[in-house]
């Protein structure tokens, strides 16, 4: 424990209350219902022999096959059957994210529902699946060059960062009297703010799982 005068914190309103013991927002303010989340991130961290192709690009967005019905398993999750999502693919060309020049480090992750069943292993082992059949829509012959990878869960994000079950902000939009907006940026509590995707305004700087699979820890 340490004194300060200004603390800025990235946290959920949720944890951050917690951590405070104190109620942090004006009398009269609306916000959103911060229950169970609907919406968690999975990431994939793969290690693939051969290198980078000249002109690979950063960053891909591989659009679910069926967006419809994606949208629909976000929006209600109960009883759902698992969908392919939309994955983003990142392969950045940073020599600090691979032994050599005759491997590359490639990133996977997508939004999923928060109501998956995340510490199944079948339930994990399938979303895996989902995330490479995408990937490989992206990265030349991702299935043969595939050494090894490794799978981050909503349970790790919130072993790591804190956040309540390794949900992912929803986006906080000026309706419904407020219900839809994220706290403000400032606080009851002298010297406390409010940054990041938990706030409003705030988010753009937050780039969960974006460590390559040879990264040190």
């Amino acid at each position: 424990m340490a004194d300060a005068d200004h603390v800025v914190a990235d946290v959920d309103p949720v944890t951050l209350r917690a951590l405070t013991g104190r109620p942090l927002d004006q009398e009269g303010d609306v916000q959103a219902d911060l229950g169970s989340p609907r919406a968690v991130r999975c990431t994939l961290l793969l290690a693939l022999r051969g290198p980078r192709e000249a002109g690979a690009v950063h960053r891909t967005v591989v659009h679910a096959p069926d967006r419809e019905a994606e949208l629909d398993l976000l929006a209600s999750p109960g009883g759902d059957e698992p969908v392919c999502p939309t994955v983003t693919v990142l392969r950045p060309d940073d020599p600090a994210l691979r032994p050599d020049d005759a491997h590359e480090s490639v990133v996977v992750s997508a939004v999923l529902s928060g109501e998956a069943g995340w510490e199944d292993e079948a339930t994990v082992r399938r979303y895996t699946d989902f995330l490479l059949e995408a990937a490989g829509r992206a990265v030349p012959q991702l299935r043969e060059r595939l050494l090894w990878h490794e799978v981050r869960t909503p349970g790790d994000t919130e072993g790591e960062t804190g956040t309540r079950f390794g949900a992912v902000p929803a986006p906080s939009l000026a309706a419904g009297q407020g219900r839809f907006l994220h706290p403000a940026n400032t606080t009851r509590v002298p010297g406390l703010y409010r940054v990041g995707g938990w706030s409003h305004p705030g988010g753009g700087c937050r780039t969960p799982g974006c460590r390559g699979p040879w990264s040190p820890d």
